[in-house]
């Protein structure tokens, strides 16, 4: 380590030493030279160490520099510190949305209660829907309190709309509905492919003339606003009617009327009984039709007096004869020809009824003869040949000419109850068997599976299973999906 080591007569002593001025004169006499005088030895002494001096140095100049730096400004003092007044915006915020909410609610409720407001398509279509939607949701979301997310998808699926697409659209029409006050159109019909068929045209020659712009100005002037005023709208009624809905629903229902029938409830004193009779009455029974053309068809009705003691019950047959002598007949004279009828019924036990020739099991007898149904015939493959079966003996059979055969009869012209016909059968039956009906009892499997899995017990279980092999509808009204999907 370095050291230095200081004088007592300053920095340059050593200096002042080694120079040759300074040197000390030998001083000459008579005697000859004289010797050198002696001279004074500096005192010297222990300073420090050079590394010591280096950092007392750039300490100076840190001091130098920080002193030459211009004086930091002080922090501004706000009133309300930065985080409260954000908390604050985002409340005010958040306040005025929900304002403006309850004034929307507020204005789509007075809306959709006044008469003078009329939907398209009527209170019943699909634009009053869309406002019940919008009205949903800003009921859930300003008084129930629900988050916007949780109200979209349960206002949408309330109305009919799906849960994931309907919410989003349910979204807009919110929208729409807070900015504009609007409610939203529904675009069907609004397509341009009629107008670019010309099926609207009563005469394609002129309309053919006008388009290749052959026609005189003034001539094609008018024949444009004959066009706009005339044609097109007596031609698109042409097409709706003839063509494009040739098919007119009808709906067919019943209901009941008694004789005492009134209300059940009525004011009476205190501590009296309501006197009211016992039992119903005497009830009719109305079998109506109505059509969406013309309305309820008067002379299609039928009317029964109900009771075993009157004209008896409603049931399948009568139903198919009012189908047979009324409905159809009366369809056919107001519509007149190139119109078909799509008749509608509910899912009840009346409208059930098979032909008088139906192949069923039910109306066969174990032996042959008696009192049974006459059916038509019926047929089976065999070795791929379709082989037409008869449900009648011959008229030239020994033992029962011209009558119904029984199921017993039935059964032995289809297996002799032999083993050697039972080896013959059975590769036959087994092959028989469609893919399709392999695939559908092994899902079945699975679901029994499925259900012991989760610990049921055979009944629970059945009830599951049957739940998915199985439709079970909860009221009569209603028609399978697939059948109101062929006719929408």
């Amino acid at each position: 380590m370095a050291m230095f080591f200081k004088t007592s007569r300053g920095d340059n002593a050593n200096e002042d030493s080694q120079s040759p001025k300074n040197l000390p004169k030998q001083s000459e006499t008579a005697n000859g030279p004289t010797a050198p005088a002696e001279t004074s030895t500096p005192s010297v002494g222990y300073a420090g160490y050079l590394s010591d001096l280096e950092s007392e140095e750039s300490e100076s100049k840190d001091v130098e520099a920080e002193e030459e730096e211009p004086p930091r400004k002080r922090r501004r003092v706000l009133e309300v510190p930065a985080r409260v007044a954000k908390q604050a915006e985002k409340e005010a915020r958040h306040k005025a949305h929900r304002n403006e909410l309850s004034q929307a609610l507020t204005d789509i409720r007075w809306m959709i209660k006044s008469k003078r407001m009329k939907f398209e398509a009527g209170n019943c279509g699909l634009q009053a829907y869309r406002a019940h939607t919008i009205q949903s949701y800003l009921t859930m979301v300003i008084e129930n309190g629900r988050s916007a997310m949780d109200a979209l998808s349960i206002a949408a699926e309330a109305h009919g709309f799906s849960s994931k697409w309907g919410a989003r659209l349910v979204r807009i029409w919110v929208r729409n509905w807070i900015k504009k006050r609007d409610l939203p159109e529904s675009k069907r019909g609004c397509h341009v492919k009629f107008l670019r068929s010309n099926k609207w045209s009563m005469n394609p020659e002129m309309l053919a003339t006008f388009t290749k712009q052959e026609m005189v100005p003034s001539e094609a002037k008018k024949y444009l606003e004959h066009i706009v005023e005339d044609e097109m709208p007596r031609g698109l009624k042409n097409y709706l009617e003839v063509e494009l809905f040739p098919r007119i629903h009808m709906k067919v229902d019943e209901m009941t009327a008694q004789t005492n029938d009134g209300p059940k409830y009525s004011w009476v004193y205190k501590g009296e009984q309501p006197l009211l009779k016992k039992g119903v009455g005497r009830g009719l029974h109305q079998s109506n039709v109505i059509c969406s053309t013309v309305g309820w068809l008067e002379e299609a009705s039928q009317t029964l007096e109900y009771g075993k003691n009157y004209e008896g019950y409603w049931n399948g047959e009568l139903f198919v004869k009012q189908l047979k002598e009324k409905i159809i007949p009366v369809f056919e004279r107001i519509h007149g020809p190139g119109y078909q009828a799509v008749i509608i019924v509910d899912n009840s036990q009346g409208h059930g009824a098979y032909s008088a020739d139906a192949l069923r099991t039910a109306n066969m007898n174990f032996k042959p003869g008696g009192k049974q149904a006459r059916m038509r015939d019926g047929w089976f493959l065999k070795d791929g040949q379709r082989i037409t079966q008869s449900m009648i003996f011959p008229t030239d059979h020994t033992a029962h000419p011209n009558e119904t055969e029984g199921m017993k009869a039935y059964l032995r012209d289809h297996c002799d109850y032999t083993f050697d016909t039972l080896k013959a059968n059975m590769h036959t039956a087994l092959k028989s068997v469609d893919i399709k009906l392999i695939r559908k009892w092994e899902h079945r499997v699975f679901r029994w599976m499925d259900a012991y899995r989760n610990g049921m017990d055979a009944k629970n279980a059945s009830i599951q299973v049957k739940a998915y092999s199985s439709c079970k509808f909860t009221s009569h009204r209603r028609i399978p999906e697939s059948v109101a999907k062929f006719f929408d």
